[in-house]
């Protein structure tokens, strides 16, 4: 499908306005192929598309530029809170809401509409409605279609600019030959990646439609915040590994000292031993006697007192 993506504006500019606007207007011409409509906007690196086939109309969100199942955003609780026209309620979203399982709310992902009419496909990134006479008269008379959806916790409405919408229900149902037919040749979007710095090769670098400011801001944003998280475990990891050396260090040093008072006190032992040995050795050198236990000090035996050989056997 052909795709030739504006970058849509916020409607509103206030930080504290949780409720996200993205305006995509009829500048993002429609992409016709076969026997369905589209047209796509993106902001901040997400891209909308809305598509028309006769019977059903359907949004669906994407991380790539193409309209596809492949590129679809998965969400595990997406909501959808309205589908307006021109800010009144569709009265089949209406129907809808009344015929859904447990609540009336919000339709929610994973809760059946009698009959189908409604579906949301989170896996896909997806919601679809079914068509009756009454809302596709709607659709040919209005000038905007809004989604109000709620992906995660923050609600975004998506405007669609349908103001041209009576052509193309005429283009698909063969009855105007005015409409410019699009060629089927797809025509691939630019992209851009932000890269992390040199040195930094776990983290990976972020897709971004090239000429989407909003979603290069995005993933600039997206970069910074993940080198802060590397640079804290990096500075975690090397406090963590000095307090291990200096721990090891402490420990070897006590193991050495420890080890030194042994000895110490080894040798003190010794000395105690030595000089008892040898008061009893004195005692029988003075005698003129010499026993075998004091060979080993003989060298402080007086004179006349002569090593004895046969004491080496024993």
């Amino acid at each position: 499908m052909v795709l030739f993506m504006c970058s849509p504006a916020l409607a509103d500019d206030n930080p504290f306005d949780k409720v996200v606007k993205v305006e995509i207007g009829s500048d993002n011409k429609w992409q016709i192929k076969g026997k369905t409509a589209t047209r796509s906007g993106s902001y901040s690196g997400d891209f909308y598309h809305f598509s028309y086939d006769r019977k059903h109309l359907r949004l669906r969100i994407t991380s790539g530029a193409e309209d596809s199942e492949a590129s679809a955003r998965e969400y595990q609780k997406l909501a959808v809170e309205d589908v307006q026209i021109d800010g009144k309620r569709l009265p089949l979203f209406k129907w809808c809401l009344a015929n859904q399982q447990k609540h009336t709310r919000f339709l929610q992902q994973g809760l059946k509409v009698k009959q189908g009419v409604c579906a949301i496909e989170g896996k896909k990134g997806t919601f679809v409605m079914r068509l009756n006479a009454a809302t596709l008269e709607a659709l040919n008379k209005g000038q905007t279609l809004s989604f109000m959806i709620k992906p995660f916790r923050s609600s975004i409405t998506v405007n669609f600019d349908i103001s041209d919408f009576s052509g193309v229900m005429a283009k698909l149902s063969g009855k105007e030959k005015s409409v410019q037919k699009v060629s089927d040749k797809v025509v691939a979007v630019e992209m851009c990646k932000e890269r992390p710095p040199k040195g930094f090769a776990k983290i990976k670098s972020v897709e971004y439609a090239c000429k989407d400011a909003a979603a290069k801001a995005k993933a600039k944003a997206s970069i910074k915040a993940m080198l802060a998280k590397e640079r804290k475990r990096e500075k975690t990891e090397a406090a963590k590994k000095q307090a291990e050396t200096k721990a090891a260090k402490e420990a070897l040093a006590a193991e050495q000292a420890a080890l030194a008072e042994t000895e110490a006190s080894k040798q003190e032992m010794n000395n105690e031993i030595t000089n008892k040995m040898l008061a009893v050795c004195m005692k029988k050198w003075a005698s003129g006697e010499h026993r075998c236990y004091c060979e080993k000090f003989i060298k402080h035996a007086p004179v006349g007192i002569k090593s004895d050989p046969s004491c080496a056997a024993n």
